[in-house]
């Protein structure tokens, strides 16, 4: 099965506009807001070597580790506006390394110069907080929203051992929880293009 897997280039070649301004009621604040907080990471890793090249569960793992989730004044370029009540990004461990997510709601790509809208979200009165990620934008080779594991250096032949790869967040992933003046619970679940990993995030800061 084709592999829709990121290069660590394209991803350098992405660049976001990181201003970033927390909502008191969502958007309205004008100081900069930054939640940083703890994690925990329930991760299922699969591949596709099962009978007749079946998908097949190869392990599972929990672990914690540090997390930021930041909110902002919604991104705009060309005259468009992010299609989200303020713009927001996520980022659990440290990116780059194995077990790593960057999430964000939307990017302005250079060159060729295009706002990229990957989630829509919506933010209550109440401080409840939900999303759905609707475009990863592979095609363009601008995905940002993305998990940090790894792959078989040789497909089927785990015992030869792995390198790292850079998967991109599947469409239909989903964020959720509450969001305050003071401090956010949130929850990720989701899975990678082609199903190599699914995993649930517990955020709280």
């Amino acid at each position: 099965m084709k592999k829709r897997l990121i290069t660590l280039g394209a991803l350098i070649a992405l660049s976001l506009v990181t201003a970033l301004v927390a909502p008191a009621s969502a958007a309205k604040a004008s100081t900069a807001k930054v939640f940083r907080g703890r994690a925990t990471v329930i991760l299922e890793s699969y591949d596709y070597c099962g009978n007749g090249g079946g998908r097949r569960l190869t392990g599972r793992t929990s672990y914690r580790t540090s997390a930021q989730f930041s909110t902002g004044p919604r991104k705009t370029y060309g005259g468009y506006v992010e299609r989200n009540p303020f713009t927001w990004l996520f980022y659990v461990g440290s990116i780059g390394a194995t077990g790593s997510f960057q999430v964000g709601s939307a990017a302005v790509a250079k060159p060729p110069g295009v706002l990229l809208n990957y989630w829509t979200s919506s933010y209550s009165g109440s401080g409840r907080f939900s999303g759905r990620l609707v475009a990863s934008h592979t095609d363009k080779a601008t995905t940002y929203n993305t998990f940090f594991g790894q792959q078989d250096l040789i497909p089927c032949r785990s015992g030869l051992g792995t390198i790292p790869m850079v998967y991109a967040l599947q469409t239909g992933t989903r964020i959720s929880g509450t969001i305050g003046s003071s401090g956010a619970r949130l929850t990720l679940t989701g899975a990678t293009n082609e199903g190599f990993y699914a995993f649930r995030v517990d955020f709280s800061a």
